[in-house]
């Protein structure tokens, strides 16, 4: 039976305070009456046992017995409640009931089966219960509204500590325990998120307190500065910074798959949180808490599409542990029976349909707050439709949790660079500008061999590739990965993203490192970029790819006019924007980065003559802006410069999804 709903539980914890008034002494029946002095002991012992006998009658919904003909109705200490009494004593009762179990029904048909009554009984319990609330509205008054509101509180606060306290007794033993009670309940979410800022406050304020009055000096980063790195470690900061970062990461990994893929992409933001929060939030790459066991296997077979006997008709040597996990899903590896080919196969969660059906609908319905709200729909300074985004963002998370979509991406993803089967070279369907195929890039790239046949909406098969994490230093290191081989690695790199968007016009929007691998090999050929996880992908217009090819060969060739055509070409620049003052702000910024970039070589000894020329021609532009724009200063600021963009969906949503490890994309 499941426990009532929100509104139910509501209900009652209110009608449980409206009648809460009959706990009061003289509501439980007992009166205070004259007693002889001769019977006092033998009234009182004799009463308490009546007074039991009243108890269970009560509870089990029946008359209590008439007292007439019998001197302890006069006499008596306690003296006989009516019905009304019973019923206001019986509503903490059932408030009880609610605590102790899931629904009070529940409780009294599970009952012993002394206490065991039909649904007549039910009925009898339940109906005073409702009536001596309305009877107590019927009777409102100043003192009694106050008492109901106080106890309403009081109610609900208990409520809340012990639905707190068993979630967080739940999430000791699964992380991902109460993803699905956070959905359906967003209020119980946002009291666990705004427990868990509370909580990290001092994480965030003590570190920096103590080394200011430690007599520390900030450094240019705005670091403070220690002796050596050892010194830092064992540092009272250090370690409070440790702390936080761990609280801080396993909030967002008990929060919901989304709040992991908002810790997947601030765990690449270095410039906004501090080193040990960064080491944190890279354990929501490919660490979060996964099924082992008994419930991977329960799991696969439910995913699987021919259920239990489709598994194990296909698949041989499935290792129950698996090789990563994320919000999304986890990766198991696995044989292919037919070819005996060595397979990563990606099972998603539970639930996770219903989860973005609820969450989706909540951040659509703050988007729309924000739009309706003036400056909120600036990021600095540039203008953008958070609901656009949004929408965009809804049809891509969509697309993540089936599994067929990311098929298709990865299928198009391996053909566009000419990878295919074991990484070997096949046709390139991408052109170039000249309308010719490219060539493979197998050469530099891989990417998992998706089998399409045997995939299905939660279930994806995939080539096994195992690689290193591309940021996992330690590891390419023992590999042999030399620092030419990485800065050959980085070219690569962006040679692939610049392909993606200028010529294949299909791009993967998740390049964190744990979506990034590097497959080495033993036979002296250079390492190569593994690919994983193709989940959310984007399209680009014609327009939008030539766009983005113009932004980059104006920003090589500091060619401020040709910047200004390519935004109009990518279509971030607004109807009516001062394109002379958006030019004339690329500009300086094209002769502010030269000029940085020659100072940096003025001090390892370059010849100042040509640094006096370039600084005399930038004050020049500037005297030339002033005369033209009637400015008291040549410089044009950035806010004056970004009222004119737009920001689009395709180059606003670029969330990361669930990281690959070891051989296999996760979701």
């Amino acid at each position: 039976m499941r426990p009532p709903s929100g509104k139910m539980r509501l209900l009652i914890v209110l009608a449980c305070s409206i009648s809460a008034w009959g706990l009061a002494p003289g509501r439980l029946g007992l009166r205070n009456r004259h007693v002889a002095p001769t019977s006092e002991l033998t009234s009182i012992h004799s009463n308490r046992s009546r007074l039991q006998v009243r108890a269970k009658q009560s509870v089990l919904g029946q008359r209590a017995t008439n007292m007439k003909g019998s001197h302890w109705g006069s006499t008596s200490l306690f003296g006989t409640p009516s019905r009304a009494a019973r019923t206001r004593t019986l509503s903490p009762l059932a408030f009880l009931c609610l605590i102790l179990k899931p629904s009070p029904a529940k409780a009294l048909l599970t009952a012993p089966p002394a206490f065991n009554i039909g649904k007549r009984r039910i009925l009898n319990f339940i109906q005073p219960f409702f009536r001596s609330c309305f009877s107590c509205l019927r009777k409102l008054n100043k003192k009694n509204v106050k008492a109901v509101v106080y106890s309403a509180l009081a109610f609900m606060t208990v409520l809340n500590l012990i639905e707190g306290y068993r979630a967080r007794q739940r999430q000791k033993v699964d992380a991902t325990s109460e993803w699905g009670r956070y959905s359906d309940k967003p209020a119980a979410r946002g009291m666990a998120l705004s427990l868990l800022m509370m909580k990290l406050v001092p994480y965030t304020v003590l570190p920096s307190v103590l080394e200011f009055f430690s007599g520390k000096v900030k450094g240019e980063d705005g670091k403070y500065i220690y002796d050596s790195s050892d010194e830092y470690k064992a540092s009272r900061p250090h370690h409070l910074r440790e702390r936080g970062g761990e609280l801080f990461a396993d909030g967002l990994l008990r929060l919901g798959p989304l709040y992991i893929k908002i810790g997947q992409i601030l765990s690449c933001r270095e410039n906004l949180f501090p080193d040990e929060w960064i080491k944190a939030m890279e354990r929501l790459q490919d660490r979060v808490p996964a099924k082992n066991g008994k419930e991977a296997w329960e799991l696969a077979y439910a995913a699987c599409p021919g259920g239990k006997a489709g598994f194990h008709q296909t698949f041989s040597d499935f290792n129950d542990v698996p090789l990563a996990a994320a919000s999304l899903g986890q990766v198991h590896r696995a044989v292919l029976r037919e070819s005996g080919e060595k397979v990563a196969i990606k099972i998603q969660r539970s639930r996770l349909r219903d989860i973005y059906d609820k969450d989706l609908a909540l951040m659509k319905k703050i988007a729309k707050v924000a739009d309706s709200i003036g400056k909120a729909g600036k990021v600095g300074g540039v203008e953008q439709s958070w609901e656009g985004i949004f929408d965009d963002a809804e049809q891509i998370l969509y697309r993540e949790i089936d599994y067929r979509d990311e098929a298709d991406n990865a299928k198009r993803f391996a053909t566009d660079f000419g990878v295919g089967l074991g990484g070997k070279s096949i046709p390139c369907t991408a052109v170039g500008e000249d309308g010719k195929p490219l060539s493979s890039a197998a050469e530099w790239v891989r990417t998992p061999y998706t089998y399409k046949d045997i995939s299905s909406e939660k279930w994806l098969v995939m080539e096994y590739v195992p690689s290193i994490k591309i940021n996992d230093n330690a590891r390419l290191d023992e590999a042999g990965v030399t620092i030419e081989d990485r800065e050959y690695l980085a070219e690569a790199l962006a040679h692939s993203f610049l392909r993606q968007f200028c010529s294949n016009k299909f791009f993967t929007t998740d390049p964190h490192p744990g979506n990034l691998g590097v497959e080495t090999f033993d036979d002296g050929r250079p390492p190569r970029l593994v690919f994983y996880d193709f989940g959310q992908a984007c399209s680009l217009s014609d327009d939008q790819a030539f766009g983005i090819l113009e932004v980059v060969e104006s920003i090589i060739d500091l060619d401020a006019k040709r910047s200004v055509t390519a935004f109009q070409r990518m279509g971030v620049l607004k109807d009516g924007a001062d394109l002379d003052k958006v030019q004339a702000k690329c500009q300086q910024n094209y002769d502010t980065g030269k000029l940085k970039v020659k100072k940096r070589k003025r001090r390892k000894g370059t010849n100042e003559d040509r640094n006096a020329q370039l600084e005399a021609r930038i004050d020049q532009s500037r005297q030339a802006l002033a005369v033209s724009e009637g400015f008291e200063t040549g410089e044009v600021k950035d806010t004056e410069v970004m009222e004119y963009f737009t920001l689009q969906s395709e180059y606003a949503f670029v969330a990361p999804p669930p990281p690959p490890k070891d051989g296999g994309g996760e979701g």
